[in-house]
């Protein structure tokens, strides 16, 4: 074989390599974001049904605050900031200005692909959707404010916490 010959080959292999790469290398960057998601939400998911509400209590008022998201009380409104809150929702109560959650009575795939559809046909983008049998986290955005919803399971049934920012 010339040395032509081999060079080529080199360079063929080489640029074959690299080009593979860089098909794989965001492939797999996006199956790691999802699976650190997907983390998150279970993890938000055993913190808020593992942490005794007594505990929580103890805390300063602001944290303390974090576990009444996770049991609102309450008459549900059927919209908050202009987004839409879920028709089956049982319970709700606004926080502050930014956040509220309320209960339901149905499956975290059923929140989600409430928020996903309602949202998108309201203007928002998507930003993180993930989800699974017992939460979600979508995070969405509208020009300069974001809003996130994060669905959990609880004792008796589900609750959605939405945060929105400016």
């Amino acid at each position: 074989m010339s040395r032509l010959f081999k060079v080529s080959m080199f360079t063929m292999v080489l640029v074959f390599l690299l080009a593979c790469s860089l098909v794989t290398n965001p492939i797999n960057d996006v199956k790691n974001t999802a699976s650190t998601a997907q983390a998150i939400v279970t993890d938000v998911s055993n913190l808020a049904t593992t942490i005794p509400f007594s505990t929580l209590e103890a805390l300063p008022s602001e944290i303390a605050q974090i576990g009444n998201y996770f049991d609102p009380q309450g008459t549900p409104v059927s919209e908050w900031n202009g987004i839409p809150i879920m028709p089956q929702a049982t319970a709700g109560q606004e926080f502050d200005a930014n956040n509220y959650s309320f209960k339901f009575t149905g499956t975290a795939k059923e929140a989600s692909d409430f928020y996903n559809s309602n949202l998108g046909n309201a203007g928002w983008s998507p930003m993180v959707t993930t989800s699974d049998e017992q939460g979600a986290l979508l995070v969405y955005s509208q020009g300069d404010k974001f809003l996130t919803v994060t669905v959990t399971s609880v004792d008796d049934g589900i609750v959605v916490w939405m945060a929105f920012t400016q």
